[in-house]
């Protein structure tokens, strides 16, 4: 069976309620970082495979993993954040700011909409999500994945409801994001053969209370 270690990035300037610039952009916090610091020590052996997104605070998550696997294969794949606001109507905007559009967004739920020039779509979103569980079923051994709080509740839906319709998948998703809590720097783990898939829960355990955030 393949093991999918999925860990959410560190706290981010978003996160903490910062003003921030484009999406890929945001940094980790001091806090974030120190965060990615002990998701690294939970490893007790190398993985065969790091994964990341391109997005600098799940790169930077994954950093402290790397160095002290410095011979680990790395890869980037699409597992970045869904992005269902465009980018360029956000500038120095912090989550507060952001928040009417938010509403607004799953209130249509609209798979097909697009908010703008570099917003995704529901429907790339998903697509994104199944792509990503399609690919795994390739990848053999331990693999640690370094995502977001969004994709990685798509992933957790797709597994335990099992293939949807684009429509329902967005109606089930909506209620999902709000319902389930994934902090940042917790781990998912994922299980997979060819004739099943697993999901765990959140795990939070390797974090002190002082280092909890979301």
């Amino acid at each position: 069976m393949t093991v999918i270690r999925c860990i959410r990035h560190g706290q981010s300037a978003s996160n903490a309620g910062e003003i921030t610039e484009y999406p890929d952009t945001i940094p980790l916090t001091e806090l974030g970082h120190a965060q990615a610091a002990l998701v690294s020590s939970c490893f007790c052996k190398p993985p065969r495979l790091v994964v990341f997104s391109s997005f600098d605070r799940a790169v930077q998550t994954a950093m402290p993993l790397c160095e002290r696997f410095p011979d680990v294969p790395v890869a980037v794949w699409p597992v970045q954040e869904f992005t269902y606001l465009a980018p360029h109507r956000y500038v120095g905007t912090s989550r507060p700011d952001r928040q009417d559009a938010v509403t607004s967004y799953w209130e249509r739920l609209d798979p097909a909409g697009r908010d703008g020039e570099g917003a995704e779509s529901f429907l790339a979103f998903w697509d994104r999500v199944e792509s990503f569980l399609d690919r795994l079923a390739t990848v053999r051994g331990h693999v640690a994945v370094f995502t977001h709080g969004q994709f990685l509740r798509g992933v957790m839906l797709r597994i335990l409801c099992g293939r949807l319709g684009v429509e329902e998948a967005m109606f089930r998703f909506r209620a999902f994001r709000q319902a389930v809590a994934i902090p940042n720097a917790a781990m998912v783990v994922l299980g997979l053969s060819r004739q099943t898939a697993m999901v765990g829960p959140v795990v939070t355990d390797h974090l002190p209370p002082e280092l909890l955030s979301t």
